[in-house]
């Protein structure tokens, strides 16, 4: 009886023990997160290449994962800047890319090559400060395409967040035809359907019900080398933003898709509103604080 008494109270004491030492990393942890300061960040203007892109570089002397950053159909490097000041002080690089609508590129959505984003990954490679084993890619609404597109053909982006995406490929905006190109050919991509004058998201929706053209345009999710952060519009007035995102939720299951897909939809328009805009922005920080 004796033995077994001092065999409890010796587990006792272990179990004591492991308690308090969980206790002690738990409030470490506490202390750490209320120490925890943002960091300084400095912005370069990128000179590689026909690269119209700013890079916010997190000062420290270890080496930071990078995101690349771009707007959708409004075009410039806005966005790209917005995502920095936003995205840098939390310790991960940005770069904020232009890929229509600057000097010395595309002045409208057509025929955009997706060699252009390949080089400003080429060119995130020569930064000495970042880890290119880690490098993320941030868009939303028509920009949802080029990331992509870029993803799936490139294997060295390794993480995506984005909003009011699209499943496929459109047409340019005053051509025609595809808005993007791969080694000097059209991508696949769908027209609007429906007359001018109808509403838009009617016309994207008529246009998606054409199920051969989509199989087509849609994109190749599969072969993305990450997880995946999509953030919908349930009201979105432009495209069926949540429908399409569903639609991309369900076709990573089929497929087996070894990496997290997180949807999460918002019962506002394609441009979200001033109430949720800060839990997306939170949400996007921590995917790629967690998965960078």
């Amino acid at each position: 009886m004796q033995l077994l008494l001092n065999t409890l109270l010796a587990l006792q004491r272990k179990i004591m023990r492991i308690k308090s030492t969980c206790l002690f990393i738990f409030f470490c942890f506490l202390v750490n997160q209320a120490n925890a300061k943002d960091y300084e960040y400095i912005v370069k203007k990128v000179n590689y290449k026909n690269l119209v892109a700013n890079l916010y570089l997190p000062v420290t002397d270890k080496k930071v994962p990078v995101v690349i950053a771009i707007g959708g159909s409004e075009g410039g490097i806005s966005t790209g800047d917005s995502n920095g000041k936003m995205i840098a002080p939390h310790g991960i690089a940005v770069l904020g890319l232009a890929f229509f609508k600057e000097d010395g590129i595309s002045k409208t959505l057509d025929h955009i090559p997706l060699e252009y984003t390949f080089n400003a990954i080429d060119y995130l490679e020569t930064v000495p400060e970042i880890d290119s084993s880690r490098i993320g890619f941030v868009s939303g609404s028509r920009g949802s395409e080029l990331s992509f597109l870029v993803a799936s053909h490139d294997k060295r982006i390794k993480s995506l967040a984005v909003t009011t995406p699209s499943k496929v490929a459109w047409y340019g905006m005053t051509t025609a035809s595809s808005a993007w190109t791969l080694n000097g050919k059209d991508v696949p991509a769908l027209s609007l359907e429906l007359d001018k004058d109808a509403p838009l998201l009617d016309r994207f929706i008529a246009a998606l019900k054409n199920e051969e053209n989509v199989k087509k345009a849609m994109f190749a999710f599969e072969k993305i080398n990450g997880p995946i952060l999509l953030i919908s519009a349930e009201k979105d007035h432009i495209w069926p933003s949540t429908k399409m995102s569903n639609d991309i939720v369900n076709y990573l299951k089929e497929h087996h898709f070894k990496y997290s897909v997180v949807h999460h939809s918002y019962p506002t328009g394609h441009g979200f509103s001033q109430e949720t805009a800060p839990e997306i922005r939170q949400s996007i920080i921590d995917h790629f604080l967690h998965t960078l």
